[in-house]
């Protein structure tokens, strides 16, 4: 799948934020209950960051989001959401595996969360390599290389 990214601007924050809420709504209400509108807003705007967040791009149409930090001894995936029209067509697949390679090539792990009722994410994570490395109450987090 050949996709390419485009940083994050803040013009992008309303997109974004109906991603998250597609993306994440029914692994959250089978979590936690109902999808709660104003606390997924406020915590939405405590946690985004356009400067470590670029658009996935396929076809020049946005597919989804990943975040990504570089940091001394991992690289960390903060976010990764594919919109609902782009999933199952393998585009998470290709930029986890891409993400793999860089994050091994740089002799780096690769590192993320997942939470504990996402199970789909959690079987892909797993098929391409990850394995458990901790939990929290809420989530696994999951490493790579």
């Amino acid at each position: 799948m050949r996709y390419e990214f485009r940083q994050c601007e803040e013009g992008d924050r309303a997109w974004a934020y109906a991603l998250k809420s597609e993306a994440y709504r029914e692994v959250v209400e089978r979590q936690f209950g109902p999808w709660d509108e104003q606390f997924q807003s406020k915590l939405f705007a405590a946690r985004w960051n356009p400067a470590i967040s670029r658009i996935i791009l396929v076809g020049g149409m946005p597919a989804g989001l990943v975040a990504l930090e570089d940091r001394c001894e991992e690289v960390w995936i903060d976010e990764i959401q594919v919109a609902s029209e782009w999933r199952g067509k393998g585009i998470g697949s290709a930029i986890l595996r891409d993400l793999i390679d860089r994050a091994r090539a740089d002799r780096k792990a690769l590192r993320l969360r997942v939470l504990r009722e996402n199970a789909r994410a959690q079987r892909l994570y797993r098929q391409l390599g990850f394995v458990v490395a901790g939990e929290t109450p809420t989530h696994l987090l999951m490493e790579c290389g």
